[in-house]
């Protein structure tokens, strides 16, 4: 249920694994959702260019489905001070609604892990401009992400493929963008829990 920037944060409950454990460790972010006949159909392309492209890993579950904003640190155990600092960042954020668009499939990272996933080479220009101001604010927190990575919106499709050109999609896959969510998720147990969110203008 969206709470449009009310906290309601529940970071710990319900895991069974060991904050001690370095297989599992805390990850908090800023994300956009698609509305769930996108996410349904994005699981649809990744079942076809699986089978036509001879994936070895199943798709993503098209309710863990989301664009990346900005990522803030992963920690060990219970990252309470950060999604606060988070929510206090996120408030300040005032932009309107706007289209997402994805026009092709690619595969990114390199080695044996190549996420295949939407992009746009051209375009999602409000993405960009969300995510500035998003680094922008986080900065004033202290909690800003300083991996100094260029942000680059995608919508994954898959994890732990292969190389394949880029395949240039019939229809693009496209949303309007109303708000954004503060996503908690326990790396290597495949859950998120959706925070906080945010209404666009």
């Amino acid at each position: 249920m969206k709470n449009n920037g009310q906290l309601s944060l529940n970071l710990g409950e319900g895991s069974q694994k060991s904050a001690a454990d370095p297989a599992y460790e805390d990850a908090l972010y800023f994300a956009v959702l698609p509305d769930p006949e996108i996410a349904s159909l994005g699981l649809e392309l990744a079942s076809d260019l699986r089978r036509q492209y001879g994936f070895s890993t199943k798709p993503r579950q098209s309710d863990l489905s989301h664009v990346t904003l900005y990522t803030i640190r992963s920690f060990r155990g219970q990252p309470e001070e950060a999604a606060f600092a988070a929510m206090q960042a996120a408030s300040t954020v005032r932009k309107p609604s706007f289209q997402v668009v994805f026009d092709r499939a690619v595969s990114f990272g390199n080695g044996d892990n190549r996420p295949l996933v939407l992009w746009c080479r051209e375009g999602n220009t409000e993405l960009r401009a969300l995510h500035r101001e998003l680094d922008d604010a986080m900065r004033l927190t202290g909690f800003a992400n300083d991996d100094g990575k260029k942000f680059e919106p995608h919508m994954t499709l898959l994890y732990r493929g292969h190389f394949i050109p880029e395949v240039m999609l019939d229809k693009p896959v496209t949303w309007t963008v109303r708000d954004f969510v503060l996503i908690h998720s326990l790396q290597g147990e495949g859950e998120h829990k959706h925070l906080c969110y945010w209404l666009l203008n």
